[in-house]
């Protein structure tokens, strides 16, 4: 299937900028979406050199600012839609403001799921064939202390892209759920987790970009990344949850102690 017009969410940065050259080389007419608006334009001003960006700036946590991004999803169709928004929030969860864990929800969960629906809509009225992507997470399998919200936003990710995609497939339009795990970004450091993690434990998102590209190509449904977090995925059914649930909660206990230690708890809510 050949795109002629994307549509990606969270486009100013990691993941979501890397997919935006890709897509780019590949001549397709980009809409961004970000709440920086001059990572915005810095990266449009880049792409304009091979395709059409159009700019929306939005905070997807908030509803009233989707709303210019749903009309333009009415208006546009673009046969490809990108949900890459979304944070986490390390550390026990209520240790956080509620209100700062429901816009978890309402970033990884609402947002997404609105974008999806209409998209998909858009694309039928259309008389479309289409894909949207939806980049969710390896910790979406998990029982997942210390990380709650994110790892239950994720698993809605999971079961929804893959039931949308059994009800719509017949139309020519595909939901699928891309499944990184942890990625060389400032998405941990956002969440409150530490920089100076070891390298060689991630994945670059240029890497992750490029196995999400693979995705969309050859329609997978539900594609986790490389083996070994395939193979994580697949023990948890023979380990006790107890025994992996505390060794995950360990991790993440630890990295956000650490980045509390070097900025301050308030910087976890900033």
């Amino acid at each position: 299937m050949t795109h002629s017009l994307a549509l990606v969410t969270g486009a100013s940065s990691g993941i979501g900028r890397a997919l935006c050259f890709i897509l780019a080389e590949k001549g397709i007419n980009l809409i961004i979406s970000g709440r920086n608006l001059n990572e915005l334009e810095e990266t449009a001003q880049v792409l304009r050199r091979n395709v059409a960006v159009q700019i929306v700036q939005a905070d997807l946590a908030i509803p009233h600012e989707r709303k210019t991004l749903i009309e333009l999803i009415r208006l546009r169709a673009p046969d490809l839609v990108i949900n890459n928004a979304g944070f986490a929030l390390y550390n026990d969860a209520i240790l956080h403001e509620t209100e700062k864990q429901m816009q978890i929800l309402e970033v990884n969960g609402m947002a997404l799921l609105q974008i999806t629906l209409e998209a998909a809509k858009a694309m039928k009225a259309h008389k479309m064939r289409g894909v949207i992507m939806n980049i969710s997470s390896v910790a979406g399998f998990f029982i997942f202390p210390c990380f709650s919200v994110y790892a239950a936003s994720k698993s809605f990710v999971n079961e929804l892209s893959q039931s949308l995609d059994y009800e719509l497939a017949p139309e020519g339009i595909r939901v699928l759920a891309a499944c990184p795990g942890m990625v060389d970004t400032n998405f941990r450091v956002r969440s409150g987790g530490t920089s100076n993690i070891k390298k060689e434990g991630l994945m670059t998102a240029q890497y992750a970009a490029e196995q999400i590209w693979n995705q969309i190509n050859q329609k997978k449904r539900l594609n986790i990344f490389n083996w070994k977090y395939r193979l994580a995925v697949l023990a948890r059914h023979f380990i006790p949850q107890f025994l992996y649930s505390k060794i995950l909660k360990k991790i993440l206990k630890k990295d956000a102690n650490d980045f509390i230690y070097r900025h301050g708890f308030r910087a976890l809510d900033s």
